[in-house]
Formats: C-alpha cells, sequence, structure tokens
C-alpha cells in the first residue's frame, strides 16, 4: 500500500510540474521589468493596481491623476462607485504599463487565459487579440470562453488595455492571471497544458469504456457501470474548463459550453457516490445518496434559465459538493474501520479528489489562484480503481499514456520538417489542421544563402563527404536564423531560404552573424587542410503567400511569390559584384535607419524576369572585420566616384575607383565599376575616332 501510495503522490506532481507564474505587483497602474530576467523566471504575472475605466473602451479612455484602481485578478462585482457598487454586467478597460529590459532579444507574448466572458486586448492602441467580442451594449456582445496568445510589438515601453465585457454570467471581469513571457514559451506552456488535459480526457474516456465493457460482460457488477459514470461527468468536466480542448474538436457557442461545464459539475458528486454506494452497500447510505441525486436534478432543470441565473448556483453548490465529499469520506471511513476489502486504497483516494475538488472551487471563485487540480487527483483515484480491479488494466493505461507520449514526440519530430512558425502563420496550431490549398498573404523578408561554386567544389568530394560538409554548414547558419526572430522554409540544394516575418533588421542581422561564423568555419576547415568556401546573401522584402502545395498524397508548405523569385537573384547578384550580402533597395528604403549595419550603394542591375532593372545595396559588415573598416573608412570617396559613373563622368569616376584600389586593393566593387569606366572610355574613343 505504501509503494501505491508513493506512486500516485508521484502521478500527482508529474501532472502538476510546471515553471509557475513569479508575482509582479503593479503600483498606480505601472510595473517596471527592466531588471527582470527572463532566462530565470520565464513567466512574470501581472498583478496588482491595473488603472480601472467603467463602461470605457480603450479608444476612450482620458488618463488623469483621479483614475479608478482594481487590484487584478478579480471580479468587478462589489467595487464601489459613485453612485453605488456595481453588479457583474457592463464593460469596463484595464490599463497596464509596462517597461522591458533595454537587452530583451526574443519575441514577447502575453498570455491571457480563459475569463469569464468575452475580452480584447490592445497594445499601445492597437488591436492585438481576444475571445469573442466584447462591446458596451448587448447587441454587439459576443461571449466566448478561450486563452489567447497575443504577440507583443518589439518595444520597450508598453501600454497594455484588457477591454472585457459581460452581460450573460453572474460575476464579470478578471479572475485569471495576464502572464508576460516569450512567445516561445507562452506557446510552449500552453501547449503542454492542452496536451496534460487531452491526455486526461483520453484517460476517463478510455477508463469509462473499459468498464462499460466490463459491465457488459458481467451485469452484475455494478459498481464498474459506477466508474463508467462517474469517469464520463470528470470527462466532460475536463474538455469544457481549463483550456476547453472541446473547442479544439467542435466548435460550440457559449450558451451550451457554459451548460456543459455546469451540467458535469453538477453530476460528479451524486455519481461518486453511487459508485462507492454500490462497492460498500451496507456501510453507505441510500437515502443520502438520493438527497444528491434530487438537488443535482433540480439544479440541472435549472440550465434551461438564462446563465446569470445557472451561474448562481457557482456560489451554492460548492456546499453540497464538499457535504457530498464528507459523507462518502466519513462512511469509507467507517467501511475500513470494518476491514472492508479495497477500502484503504479508496480512503486515500477520496482524499486527493477532496483536495482537488476544493482547491478548484477556490480557485474557481477567486478566492486562491493556483491552478485546476482536480482533474489529476481523480485520475489517481481512478488509477487506484485499475489497480483493485487487476493488472491488465494498468498496463493499458499504461499504454495509453506511453501512446500519447509517442505523438507528442512525433509532433515534436515533425516540427522538425514543417516549422511550427510557418503553421503559426498559415493559422494553424497543429500540423494535423493543415490541408491542401492552405494559404495566407504575409509582408516578409527573403533571405537566399548560396555556396558559390558549390558545383565544382561538391565534384571533389564523394556523396558521403558532401552530405557531411552540407550538415556541417547547415548546422552553423540554422541556429543564426531561428536565433534572429526568423525560420528556414527549405533547403534548396546548398542554398538556404529563410523568412524574417517580424523585423528586416532581423535578416539582416541574422545575415552578418552568419559570414562570421562561415570565417569561424573556414579556419577551422584550414585547420583540417580543406579549402575555404563563401558564400553569397541576397535579402529582399516584399508581399508572399504561404500556403500548401501539392497533391493530396504529398503536400508540403511553401512559399510563392515575385518577392521570393528577386531574393533568390539578388542573391545572384553577389557574384557580379563579387560582394557578400547585397540587399535590394525596397528592403534598404523600408528599413530606413533601423537597418543598423554599415553598406554602400552598388547600381541598377537587370534582373531576369523583370522588366525594370533593380537598384541593390550592399552590407559592408559582411566582410571580414579588417576589410570591413577600409571599406566604411572610403565610404565617402566611394559615394563621389560612383556619382561621377552615375553621372557617365566616366574620367573622373576613373581616377576615383583607381585611387579607391589604391587603398583597398581587395575591393572587388571599386575593380568591377573601374573596368566599366576603362571600358567606357576606350568605346567612346573609338567611336570619336570613327566620325
Amino acid at each position: 500500500m505504501k509503494k501505491l501510495i508513493l506512486i500516485s503522490l508521484l502521478l500527482l506532481v508529474s501532472c502538476l510540474s510546471e515553471e509557475r507564474n513569479v508575482n509582479k505587483e503593479a503600483k498606480n497602474g505601472f510595473i517596471s521589468l527592466k531588471n527582470h530576467s527572463f532566462p530565470l523566471e520565464p513567466f512574470v504575472a501581472l498583478t496588482g493596481e491595473w488603472k480601472f475605466f467603467w463602461n470605457t473602451s480603450p479608444e476612450n479612455i482620458k488618463e488623469s491623476n483621479l483614475d479608478r484602481i482594481l487590484s487584478l485578478p478579480k471580479h468587478w462585482n462589489g467595487y464601489q462607485m459613485d453612485y453605488g457598487k456595481l453588479s457583474g454586467f457592463g464593460h469596463a478597460t484595464f490599463r497596464i504599463q509596462l517597461e522591458l529590459p533595454e537587452d530583451l532579444q526574443e519575441t514577447m507574448a502575453l498570455t491571457v487565459h480563459e475569463q469569464d466572458t468575452s475580452y480584447a486586448i490592445y497594445v499601445n492602441g492597437k488591436y492585438y487579440g481576444g475571445s469573442g467580442i466584447p462591446a458596451s451594449n448587448t447587441n454587439q456582445f459576443l461571449p466566448m470562453v478561450r486563452s489567447t496568445i497575443v504577440v507583443l510589438p518589439q518595444n520597450k515601453n508598453l501600454t497594455i488595455d484588457l477591454y472585457v465585457a459581460n452581460y450573460v454570467h453572474r460575476k464579470g471581469g478578471v479572475w485569471n492571471d495576464i502572464v508576460l513571457s516569450t512567445y516561445t514559451k507562452a506557446e510552449n506552456r500552453l501547449t503542454k497544458h492542452k496536451i496534460n488535459e487531452t491526455i486526461l480526457s483520453s484517460i476517463f474516456a478510455f477508463v469509462g469504456i473499459f468498464f462499460l465493457v466490463m459491465y457488459f460482460y458481467n451485469r452484475d457488477g455494478s459498481q464498474t457501470l459506477g466508474i463508467f459514470l462517474f469517469s464520463l461527468a470528470v470527462l466532460l468536466r475536463t474538455i469544457s474548463t481549463g483550456e476547453r480542448i472541446v473547442l479544439e474538436f467542435f466548435d460550440m457557442p457559449y450558451w451550451a459550453l457554459l451548460r456543459l461545464e455546469y451540467l458535469s459539475w453538477f453530476w460528479s458528486a451524486p455519481l461518486l457516490y453511487h459508485y462507492f454506494y454500490t462497492i460498500f452497500p451496507y456501510d453507505f447510505s441510500k437515502k443520502v445518496g438520493n438527497v444528491f441525486y434530487i438537488l443535482s436534478a433540480i439544479l440541472t432543470l435549472g440550465l434551461i434559465l438564462p446563465p446569470v441565473y445557472f451561474t448562481e448556483t457557482a456560489s451554492i453548490y460548492p456546499i453540497a459538493f464538499v457535504l457530498n465529499g464528507l459523507f462518502i469520506l466519513f462512511y469509507l471511513f467507517r467501511a475500513y474501520q470494518k476491514s472492508r476489502m479495497e477500502a484503504k486504497p479508496l480512503l486515500f483516494g477520496i482524499g486527493l479528489i477532496l483536495i482537488g475538488a476544493s482547491n478548484d472551487v477556490l480557485h474557481a471563485q477567486a478566492v486562491i489562484h493556483t491552478t485546476y487540480i482536480g482533474p489529476s487527483t481523480v485520475v489517481i483515484f481512478v488509477f487506484l480503481q485499475v489497480f483493485t480491479f487487476g493488472r491488465i488494466v494498468r498496463q493499458n493505461i499504461v499504454k495509453t499514456l506511453e501512446f500519447a507520449e509517442e505523438q507528442k514526440q512525433f509532433s515534436s519530430s515533425f516540427s522538425r520538417f514543417v516549422p511550427t512558425e510557418f503553421l503559426y502563420h498559415l493559422g494553424k496550431n497543429d500540423i494535423r489542421q493543415v490541408d491542401l490549398g492552405d494559404q495566407v498573404q504575409k509582408r516578409m523578408t527573403v533571405l537566399f544563402a548560396d555556396i558559390r561554386s558549390f558545383t565544382e567544389f561538391s565534384e571533389t568530394l564523394t556523396p558521403k563527404e558532401n552530405f557531411d560538409f552540407l550538415n556541417s554548414y547547415l548546422q552553423r547558419v540554422g541556429p543564426i536564423i531561428r536565433h534572429n526572430n526568423g525560420f528556414i522554409d527549405k533547403f534548396i540544394g546548398d542554398a538556404v531560404m529563410a523568412l524574417f516575418p517580424y523585423n528586416i533588421s532581423d535578416a539582416v542581422k541574422a545575415a552578418v552573424e552568419m559570414q562570421e561564423a562561415i570565417r569561424i568555419y573556414n579556419s577551422h576547415r584550414a585547420n583540417c587542410g580543406y579549402i575555404p568556401i563563401e558564400v553569397g546573401i541576397g535579402i529582399h522584402t516584399g508581399n508572399l503567400t504561404l500556403g500548401i502545395l501539392g497533391e493530396h498524397k504529398r503536400m508540403e508548405g511553401t512559399v510563392i511569390s515575385d518577392a521570393v523569385n528577386l531574393a533568390s537573384r539578388i542573391e545572384g547578384i553577389t557574384k557580379l559584384f563579387s560582394s557578400r550580402i547585397v540587399i535590394s533597395a525596397e528592403t534598404f528604403i523600408e528599413a530606413s535607419d533601423n537597418l543598423g549595419f554599415h553598406y554602400r550603394l552598388l547600381d541598377r542591375v537587370n534582373i531576369k524576369g523583370k522588366t525594370e532593372s533593380v537598384f541593390v545595396v550592399e552590407v559592408l559588415d559582411g566582410y571580414e572585420p579588417e576589410k570591413s573598416k577600409r571599406l566604411i573608412a572610403c565610404k565617402d570617396d566611394y559615394t563621389l566616384a560612383l556619382d561621377a559613373y552615375r553621372r557617365e563622368d566616366f574620367e573622373e569616376a576613373k581616377e576615383g575607383f583607381a585611387s579607391l584600389l589604391d587603398k583597398n586593393p581587395d575591393d572587388s566593387v571599386s575593380r568591377l565599376f573601374l573596368e566599366r569606366c576603362k571600358d567606357a572610355l576606350e568605346k567612346s574613343k573609338l567611336e570619336s575616332g570613327t566620325s
């Protein structure tokens, strides 16, 4: 029995283990996180004093020194206004100002877990997401309960408005934590919650079906029907609360979801009592069980009323729920004293259920702010029942858990073939949701990187050496792309195509870091006696279409756009100028002062497939530090020479580029322009002589 209890407790700990929130108390609507370390404490709950604007939407807020304050998380019911206390109905905006660390590199996100009705999130006055449609009147209002993750803009100072509306539930306001973290952490945590709840639901479904089948094989075993009904009630409770995973499979309206939640709650207690009564009919009172059955039936009839009425039972039914648990505990203890078989593990199991139920009720009432543990304690209880019914049932549950873990690992492995970022921008949470023809238009920066003269280089290698070399190279550049908020769309032989959805400077920074990594790689190759490699990188920004291409038996995610083709052509231009990093003028202009690197203009070049020539710009930071410094120092002289060249004053341009080559003999761009000047002057002389 001691080993069984220890295993059960370990199972509970494993179900609950996750990184906890660190509470940061706001003061008068402001929190400074300037010195906070997100790597050490990744999840920050924005609790404390938020500014409270009653019956006001974000766009109508006018701040003053007399703004009202409400500490979150908390319902607004009972809040004292000039004309009296607030009820649960109405709409309001909660505002907080954040100061983030200066050295923050990762994309930040805000997680708003499900509230009672609907909400919208505004950051710096712009709508970023929400659940349902909050509004100032019932005609425009649409209730919905769902968790939301919004990606925050790359600003160090943020004003966050949480606009909440309620016209259906007995309580209004914010009763769950608003959590700040990196986007990756937020997405991983929400995914973990959904996976845990899916696993729990799978266990309840499996156990319920198992005992139902056992009941059909043995109609005398009424306790098997009892555990089936109880498992069914808890299953419905699990999928309709927390992350409400039922919405992942069915598009349920608010009124149906809320009634499913309360229906499963009303019947979980009497069904649990009934289960114990079937096991110990001589120790449990049937009359007490009938009382709870009648109470649940009455409350179920109340579900035909509007939510504002039946949700009032949330403050009444917990009393009946606790009384039901105390009666079970009393009668079960009496059975234990009589040395009834199975009474000891059941007594331990019901104790855990009571602890979990009490925690969940207090959490739902916003008395405490923890997390739902009731389903986890019920899992342990079911585990104890399975133990008493035999080793075969236990083995089946283990197989179910292993299968769920395999599915999780499969999803993780699949993400290495289809980037999760690709699915995110496609509007999909899961690879299973992807279908042929899914597409979305986005504006992104495209980066192409290609190894120069790879065909000739690869001919000197065996097939295995080719693969080893490419994998060694790609393992160095891939992490750099991800670190700079980009993701690799595809590998095209030795070429890499990456997308940067947020900031142009992310792509340029990645290109500079890639060139630095290649220089380090070349030093290692030189030590091993291998020839160095050179990589040209082209960057362009434009509108593109992400989508699923192929046929029903073979599909792949891809990007189609003129911007993609142009980025590939610009990478080819690096060979013309013998440059390392070349970006389009459109990318340069759009980045403006945020480029963050040194550059020099090149020339207009003809692009295959384009009727008009394209102006391109070279990023000087892609060279070795010594060469880069020399080129930057001569940038003004280069600009004068290029201006003369563009004015077709080839004599002046020739002198300028020749002077530049005297200072920087390895300046391939100046050498190319010098040759062009010589050719133009020679042509001019020939034409003059002919005339």
